[in-house]
């Protein structure tokens, strides 16, 4: 080979070797092909998620500092160690190239504001006079209503700040974006213990000065991944949402009650629950985020009371004969984007859409065969999505009754609390974030496992729908840290339990239950006179006479506020009186007769054809 032949290849092959390692050098230190100091001293960093990974993203797009010097100084000034908290998020995740308006949307959501908390504690104390309007968690003064909200409920908004590393686990309280998206790897979470305990002991500032010999190599990830174990924290407390979804039903027992007994769970709070039935979704492999919708967790932009007004998902989205979709094209940017990061795009299926506000669910699809499923987000398990029986919308009977009303298999029902305030014990401002000296605190009474009471709530449009309720406040205050006078409410709550069963409850568990209709546990005589009587389980209540777990008393009705709504209500005495009507009928006709088929379908023409052996309440 001739030597100019010889140079012309040496060349090219020394050219497209450094063509390859510049390529690959500029791809790993130089974001975006400009310098980045960070991504120069910590290359030995591994474990991000591939949309926040270093070559996508560098370090100072989350964590700030200066990544245009190698001078350690100079690099970490102004560094978050932390980013992702409601503080700072709008610097590190919400900027223009990353996630831009999320975080002004969280700020404003109820998950933050926690609005409805506030209102209704405030109307417990007789501050307010209704238990509605706006407020926010930030906001709180040093009344009696808003210190029992800092010393016992404050911690659970998504502004509470994370002011340490590690994984989102029970005792989590906020955390702005890290509460959902932070994840820790097993290997993770052994550099960073092995970290947290090596023996150079300091302040989290300077922690990076004083142990970078040791510094983790892995760094958690942020992600779609979002498991029901980021809800737990929150929502296992008062409403105990992730605990019912998951079959767990609270109890006064403590560690040493349940040592060698099993179905029993010790949660690192210290509280025991004992084991009930799942939620079905639950049973399925569904997660949490598999209904609940980006719009929902991570809100709209818009101010809202109570939760049930920012939820956007319902039953009937899924679970209808001919649900409304939306193809791929027509997504709103948001969802879009989710389904991109998913890889979940189909060509020729569509997404279901909720009725309320038109939102794409993006895990659920409907074919060509216009067959509907689901796909769970987490575990890839693909659930069909049936439509309801036929008993569920035929005839005229239930027409007003909810989905949950009769597939709200249990609640947690709470039926005595005495909070006081104590000036000389040692607690904690949740909101403050302080030690203090004078704190409140709650004792409860009784702990039962029961179907929901069921009520009637008002939409916005004037139809009533017949729904869940448990006992959300029956409570007596004695003790304040401001001057105040003896308070004893009963206030009873809607709920969406989280308990739901497929096949229903029975008839009888309605209309011959004392519990459903509002009187409290006991019995239900229908007498050979046809007049109905109840027998309490509990004792009257000195504070109005009537059963400690009721809502109403025996054939009665209460005329002032009693729950902690204001388009909520228990059954009128008419109400009554028609629910027990049919459990009169159900004292001698089994649930499943012809008789009782046919009432569903036209309870006005069974009642014309009843035998004279029939014997109907007199009232």
């Amino acid at each position: 080979m001739k030597p100019i032949y010889r140079n012309s290849y040496l060349i090219l092959i020394l050219f497209v070797v450094v063509y390859f390692t510049a390529n690959h050098l500029s791809s790993r230190y130089f974001i975006n092909r400009t310098f980045n100091g960070c991504v120069d001293c910590h290359n030995e960093m591994i474990g991000f998620e591939e949309s926040h990974s270093p070559e996508k993203v560098g370090c100072n797009a989350c964590h700030l500092g200066n990544p245009n010097t190698t001078n350690k100084a100079f690099a970490h000034k102004g560094m978050i160690l932390i980013p992702g908290n409601l503080s700072n998020s709008a610097k590190t995740c919400g900027t223009t190239g990353c996630h831009p308006g999320i975080p002004e949307r969280i700020n404003n959501s109820i998950m933050n504001t926690m609005s409805g908390v506030i209102s209704v504690n405030r109307f417990a104390f007789d501050e307010i006079e209704k238990p509605e309007s706006l407020f926010k968690v930030k906001e709180l003064t040093q009344s009696n209503a808003d210190n029992h909200n800092r010393n016992l409920c404050a911690s659970c908004h998504l502004g509470n700040e994370k002011t340490e590393w590690g994984a989102i686990n029970e005792l989590s309280r906020g955390g702005g974006c890290n509460a959902c998206h932070l994840n820790y790897s097993n290997e993770a979470t052994e550099q960073l213990n092995n970290y947290l305990t090596s023996n150079v002991k300091g302040e989290m500032s300077n922690e990076i000065e004083k142990r970078s010999d040791n510094f983790p190599k892995v760094h958690p990830q942020l992600s779609l991944n979002v498991t029901n174990d980021h809800c737990f924290g929150c929502h296992s407390r008062s409403g105990r949402i992730s605990t019912n979804y998951e079959g767990w039903s609270e109890t006064l027992l403590s560690e040493n009650d349940i040592k060698g007994k099993k179905n029993y769970r010790l949660l690192m709070d210290g509280r025991v629950f004992q084991k009930a039935r799942d939620d079905v979704h639950h049973e399925a492999g569904m997660g949490c985020i598999d209904c609940h919708v980006s719009m929902e967790i991570m809100g709209d932009g818009n101010l809202y009371q109570h939760m049930e007004e920012a939820t956007k998902v319902k039953c009937m989205d899924c679970h209808s004969a001919k649900g409304r979709s939306v193809s791929y094209y027509q997504l709103d940017f948001e969802s879009k984007k989710i389904v991109d990061l998913k890889k979940s795009k189909r060509e020729k299926e569509k997404f279901l859409v909720t009725s309320k506000s038109n939102i794409a669910i993006v895990n659920t699809f409907v074919n060509s065969d216009d067959e509907k499923y689901l796909i769970t987000k987490s575990s890839g398990i693909k659930l069909m999505l049936n439509p309801p029986k036929p008993i569920c919308i035929e005839g005229q009977a239930h027409q007003r009754l909810s989905c949950n009303s009769c597939h709200t298999e249990w609640v947690t029902h709470c039926v005595g609390c005495h909070t006081e305030y104590d000036p000389n014990l040692e607690g904690y401002d949740l909101l403050d974030n302080k030690d203090i000296v004078g704190s409140w605190k709650e004792t409860p009474s009784d702990f039962c496992v029961d179907y929901p009471v069921l009520g009637v709530k008002k939409e916005n449009s004037g139809k009533e729908t017949i729904d869940t309720f448990l006992p959300g406040m029956v409570i007596t205050i004695d003790k304040f840290k401001n001057l105040g006078k003896k308070i004893f409410k009963r206030l009873f709550a809607p709920t969406f339990s989280h308990t739901i069963n497929k096949s229903g409850r029975n008839c009888k568990s309605c209309h011959n239950n004392p519990l459903a209709i509002g009187y409290g546990k006991g019995e239900l005589i229908f007498s050979g006179n046809a007049n109905w009587s109840f027998k309490p389980f509990y004792a009257n209540h000195i504070g109005d006479n009537i059963p400690k777990d009721a809502w109403i008393g025996f054939m009665k009705t209460r005329n002032e506020t009693s729950t902690t709504r204001t388009n909520t209500r228990p059954f009128t005495v008419e109400e009554q009186k028609r629910i027990l009507f049919v459990g009169a009928c159900l004292t001698c006709h089994g649930e499943d007769s012809e008789i009782m088929k046919r009432s569903l379908i036209n309870f006005e023409n069974v009642l014309k054809r009843i035998s004279k052996k029939c014997l109907l309440p007199e009232y």
